[in-house]
């Protein structure tokens, strides 16, 4: 068996012309396109990366944006200050904090400074307590919930296998709050039965070769032997990693090539629809922003 590529690109191309066509109507609606501001602080070089790719997708899609780089050392007092003054200005349609924040900042009580409205990565309580609330995929879409971006993306990957997940059985690799386990919950909301690992989990080995869909989000490269992997499993890999100046996943590519059905690439799979997820976010923000102030 060889694996199809289950790329990242041709859903997100599709999205973002939709995306750029709703920026359209509303520049001409209200004046001026979807502004997102991002707050980088201390020039982390993955996140220098991941920026860049933002800002493109941003000016493609017709979006403002403005970004505020803060040194390593600044205060969290400073940051949340920052936050809570884009919170504040009328111009602002979503607000991103860019991961990881250097020690001794704590990213989950400077983005509570995000407003609702405004939080695109859906990482603040209020967000993250609608998204949990929803129990199916119709829900989910109903409620239009802005979600954390990693995780939509995942999901809308294994939909686009056209392989039911009902009744499957998944295993998502990490727990964190932006990717695993929201990622986890939305396959649950697609009727998969799930299990979430961490570092501490046993029998990992085991656990992965049961899984139908196979998540890794540890940032652990070479976490996941070819092996392991379950003959015809849907496998996304989101784990991404810099070895030797080369970017990896969390899973041997080449031996999980071998037995899965379906396998992301590490470039050009999680990736691009995660970029197109936040803008997605942002121009929904911004439309649910403009009604509320101009009908």
């Amino acid at each position: 068996m060889k694996a199809k590529p289950l790329s990242g690109l041709p859903l997100a191309e599709k999205l973002r012309r939709e995306i750029k066509l709703r920026a359209q109507a509303l520049a001409e609606k209200r004046g001026v396109p979807p502004m997102l501001a991002i707050v980088a602080v201390g020039g982390d070089a993955g996140a220098q990366v991941f920026l860049r790719k933002k800002l493109e997708a941003c000016r493609e899609a017709g979006f403002e944006t403005t970004v505020e780089s803060l040194p390593a050392g600044t205060s969290e007092a400073k940051v949340a200050r920052l936050i809570a003054a884009l919170g504040q200005n009328a111009d602002v349609d979503g607000i991103v904090l860019d991961l990881p924040v250097p020690e001794p900042l704590d990213a989950g009580r400077i983005v509570e400074h995000i407003p609702a409205e405004k939080d695109v990565e859906g990482v603040t309580p209020q967000n993250a307590g609608r998204f949990y609330a929803q129990k199916s995929w119709d829900e989910i879409k109903k409620a239009a919930v802005l979600a954390p971006c990693t995780a939509y993306a995942i999901a809308h990957l294994v939909r686009e296998t056209k392989i039911d997940p009902a009744g499957r059985r998944a295993v998502v690799l990490g727990r964190s709050s932006i990717v695993g386990r929201p990622t986890a919950h939305l396959l649950s909301c697609l009727d998969a039965t799930v299990t979430l690992c961490h570092s501490r989990s046993q029998d990992l080995k085991d656990l992965v070769s049961s899984a139908d869909i196979l998540v890794c989000a540890m940032g652990r490269p070479g976490l996941v032997k070819g092996s392991w992997v379950k003959a015809g499993a849907v496998v996304v890999d989101a784990g991404v990693n810099a070895i030797d100046g080369r970017i990896v996943g969390d899973i041997d590519a080449e031996g999980a090539a071998k037995r899965a059905a379906w396998l992301t690439p590490v470039v050009g799979g999680v990736g691009p629809l995660t970029v197109t997820f936040l803008l997605y976010n942002t121009v929904l923000a911004a439309e649910r922003r403009t009604k509320k102030t101009l009908g």
